[in-house]
């Protein structure tokens, strides 16, 4: 079985997803249209992945994004896992390529995609086999129901407005007994963090910032006790699991 028949396991009867360059596909209609991301893709890659911009903005550490998705890798033996935003896997590259999952990777930024590629290349010499990068929506997200027992979605909800849309979207994806690994930015008492968080609103970047409780409240109306919470600086770390 090559890689489009895996990928498309995975896929909705009523849907499609296609080669459309090398180790990488696509669930949308048109892939050619531009996306927010396209052309900062380079510049994001460059500022976000330091220490420096890291720490003095939000408080935290390039390695707790490497750390909470090695915890999420390592919460199941399930082979499929899906990173839901997963941009050019600038904190997740390298331990995927050593992840014995089935780890498919969507962002709907084309330029991201092959920023990922790239990396997987740069670090392995090729795109590993069990790891898929896929072109799609994450307000319209290809898969079956139930398809995935971990899905992480990484630094990806300060920039939706209907977070209760998206999570109910991931939710739907998650397999009996599953996890949902998510970050978000939040507004707290760091002045800096709070600073830029307007910032990045007031220049159409990101979304209104919500406050660590806004979320929980959003968190336990899905997801009720099973919800586990981690703030550090201006980055909300959230784990969900579903009862049995």
């Amino acid at each position: 079985m090559d890689a489009s028949d895996k990928l498309m396991e995975l896929v909705a009867e009523e849907r499609f997803v296609r080669l459309i360059e090398e180790n990488i596909y696509s669930a949308l209609p048109d892939p050619s249209v531009p996306h927010h991301y396209d052309k900062r893709a380079a510049l994001y890659d460059l500022v976000v992945s330091t220490r420096l911009y890291n720490s003095v903005m939000w408080g935290t550490s390039p390695s707790d994004y490497t750390d909470f998705t090695r915890q999420a890798l390592k919460s199941s033996r399930d082979e499929k896992f899906l990173d839901a935003g997963c941009g050019s896997l600038l904190f997740t590259g390298r331990i995927y390529i050593e992840s014995s999952r089935q780890i498919i990777a969507v962002d709907q930024s084309l330029a991201m995609l092959r920023r990922a590629r790239q990396r997987l290349i740069r670090l392995s010499g090729y795109v590993p086999e069990h790891i898929y990068l896929l072109q799609a929506d994450l307000d319209d997200l290809p898969f079956r129901l139930e398809s995935f027992c971990t899905v992480l979605c990484l630094n990806v909800l300060h920039q939706f407005a209907d977070v209760a849309a998206l999570i109910s979207n991931l939710n739907a994806l998650l397999s009996n007994g599953g996890n949902i690994y998510l970050t978000s930015l939040v507004s707290n008492n760091r002045s800096v963090g709070n600073w830029y968080l307007n910032v990045l609103f007031r220049t159409g970047e990101f979304v209104r910032p919500r406050n660590e409780w806004s979320l929980r409240e959003l968190f336990d109306k899905a997801f009720g006790q099973n919800v586990s919470y981690a703030v550090k600086g201006n980055m909300a770390f959230i784990t969900t699991a579903m009862s049995e």
